[in-house]
């Protein structure tokens, strides 16, 4: 694992090598944390490339920048490929010659064979550049999930790509103009979404992408996108999606992504996913021979005492079943506060997921017991309807048994009356696109128009929804919701979020379930398959046999963070500061009576309350840490702070 960054001059070569290499010596020291283990550069001509390496896999001799026999290509990549044995058998065949025992050399030499379309036959995690001299062009890819980031910047005079968006920013020819759009993303789904970043001027590759860059101009394209099995074919479908090949697939994955170098552990909250991930490596490296990580948290001074804030009995029950050792921690609300503004700049860019604050005191407590490399049980949820929200689909497709005209009146007579149900009724009037913002939707349309001095429209938001599930209106609801969440809430949030602050602490992250083959699995799997009342059907008959009973019995908790407990408690001073204080760098972005009404919650509706109070909290932070930011001038309007 490691950091990549590069520059292409639009001119013929760089009129000053030195200022080049000074640049990318400036992105790559941004990124230090990404590769602590060893750093390797080159310029030539027009092209300057470079990387900082987390040593992994041939810890000795696999140094980037890497170069096929005559040196016309070189790569450098961040990522692990794990057919890579396979492939080099394969390639040594047909006369290539290796010179590391890096796993992702076989890219280099699979891009001569094949050039962009060798991405396809990589299973594997990465975010690769290739310079081909002979064809003067720099080729970047990523990984189909989105597991690894690459981000680019394109010019009039120069291109540039790194993979974090910070390497990108302190560049002398990108501004520091916040895109508007993405700012609207943000405040609707918690995150920006598909190509946009917080920045107008840098871009985010999408997952299962490669762009060709040359003198003339950037091409993008798609080698890989994920497409679900129309619902006509799904009685076929049933049968080919049975439980033995679905646990057969999982093995797999968790066999060919193994450690063998280096000290490694796996993040365990005690649910299914987690605790099968334990059990299936214990197949492969045996009993009593792996780690497990658990952070928690003290219950809050602020409301109930939650058992799901602790799960620490039930993580120390699977640990001591499957005979494992066990690094804990228990988090309280001031010492997650510290942590906050070092959380938010390692996360890049705004992202308001409070699981971001757990993953960091579990990275900091594998990189503290020399765990390079840490697992995660990421990825079934969206892949397998595991959500709650999906359970929505159910009661659509229930309430589309009803005519048509009487939801609408049945609708507008509970909204007048102000009775609960109107909404749901409402949403069974219009399509997918219409009212889903996917696992991690925050502020609504109304809150938006109130709260934002400068409101996107339900239109803009819809749209949003609607471009990524352009072509599929085909398919169930289900599959729509599920479809919009691997192709923006997985890569955008979950995986960016866990790859950012997992080697903020240099540490690998991996996440066996996001396996080509297990995708492919989910992709084809049936509805039926998937939800009868609860999610992940044929995940749990799969783990039937390989988990306890009582795991597979258990109804699924989240991982819970008291986010809204703490800024209904501890944190309450705190956060009526940063965001009414004077110095608030939102003041004329929000509508400082909203927020003074949300810190003014009464206890019923504090829980969601907190939710939308951490988005904010956490772009004011974000803006505090990016002075050179700056928002759009539409949102510049003033408005008179609250004391």
């Amino acid at each position: 694992m490691c950091g990549i960054a590069g520059l292409i001059c639009k001119p013929v070569r760089f009129s000053q090598p030195g200022s080049a290499r000074d640049d990318l010596n400036q992105m790559l020291r941004a990124m230090q944390h990404r590769g602590p283990d060893g750093r390797g550069a080159f310029v030539r001509g027009n092209i300057a490339m470079g990387m900082v390496r987390l040593a992994i896999v041939d810890p000795e001799g696999g140094h980037q920048p890497l170069w096929n026999e005559d040196r016309t290509v070189a790569l450098v990549c961040n990522g692990e490929i794990y057919n890579a044995a396979a492939l080099r058998s394969s390639l040594t065949r047909t006369g290539h010659e290796f010179r590391t025992q890096s796993d992702v050399e076989v890219i280099l030499h699979l891009f001569e064979e094949h050039g962009d379309h060798c991405f396809d036959m990589l299973e594997g995690i990465f975010a690769a550049a290739i310079w081909d001299r002979r064809r003067r062009a720099v080729h970047l890819a990523r990984d189909r999930m989105g597991v690894k980031p690459l981000y680019y910047a394109d010019s009039p005079t120069q291109f540039a790509f790194a993979s974090e968006v910070g390497a990108l920013a302190g560049l002398p020819r990108i501004t520091g103009g916040i895109d508007g759009q993405a700012l609207d993303d943000y405040h609707a789904f918690r995150y920006a979404l598909r190509e946009r970043t917080v920045y107008s001027g840098i871009r985010r590759l999408l997952p299962g992408h490669c762009a060709v860059v040359r003198n003339e101009g950037l091409h993008v394209a798609a080698y890989w996108s994920p497409h679900c099995m129309p619902a006509k074919w799904s009685r076929t479908q049933a049968v080919r999606s049975r439980p033995d090949d679905l646990r057969r697939l999982m093995y797999s994955a968790v066999e060919s992504q193994l450690a063998h170098d280096v000290k490694s552990a796996v993040l365990l909250s005690g649910g299914l996913d987690s605790s099968a991930l334990l059990a299936m490596r214990a197949h492969w490296i045996g009993r009593g021979a792996d780690t497990a990580i658990t952070v928690v948290f003290d219950s809050p001074k602020n409301g109930a005492d939650r058992v799901e804030y602790s799960e620490l009995e039930q993580a120390r029950r699977v640990a001591r079943t499957l005979d494992c050792a066990h690094l804990t921690r228990t988090v309280g609300a001031h010492e997650a506060l510290e942590a906050l503004p070092a959380i938010v700049s390692a996360l890049d860019e705004p992202i308001a997921d409070p699981t971001a604050i757990p993953l960091w005191f579990a990275a900091r407590l594998a990189r503290q017991h020399d765990c390079k490399v840490v697992y995660s049980g990421e990825g079934l949820d969206e892949l397998f309807a595991g959500y709650d929200i999906y359970g929505h689909a159910q009661w659509m497709s229930t309430l589309g048994l009803t005519p048509r005209a009487l939801r609408a009146r049945l609708r507008d007579w509970l909204a007048h009356h102000n009775v609960r149900g109107a909404g749901v009724l409402d949403r069974s009037l219009g399509d997918v696109a219409a009212w889903y913002q996917g696992v991690g939707g925050v502020f609504t349309q109304s809150e938006l128009q109130s709260l934002l001095q400068s409101p996107p429209s339900q239109r803009d938001i819809s749209r949003r929804v609607q471009s990524v599930l352009k072509g599929r209106r085909t398919l169930t609801q289900l599959q729509q919701m599920t479809l919009f969440d691997i192709a923006t809430w997985l890569p955008d949030n979950t995986l960016a979020k866990s790859d950012k602050i997992a080697m903020a602490h240099s540490v690998e992250l991996r996440v066996p379930y996001l396996d080509n083959r297990v995708v492919d699995f989910a992709l084809a799997c049936p509805d039926e398959q998937k939800w009868n009342g609860r999610g992940k059907r044929v995940v749990r008959q799969a783990l039937s046999g390989v988990v306890p009973g009582w795991v597979l019995r258990r109804r699924k908790a989240g991982f819970n963070v008291p986010i809204s407990a703490w800024l209904f408690g501890e944190w309450n001073g705190y956060a009526r500061e940063m965001l009414l204080g004077h110095t608030a760098r939102t003041a004329n972005l929000y509508n400082q009576k909203d927020i003074a009404r949300l810190l003014h919650t009464p206890p019923a509706g504090q829980e969601r309350a907190g939710r939308l109070l951490f988005t904010l909290l956490m772009f004011e932070l974000w803006l505090r840490g990016n002075t050179h930011a700056r928002l759009p001038r539409s949102r510049e309007r003033s408005a008179a702070l609250v004391d």
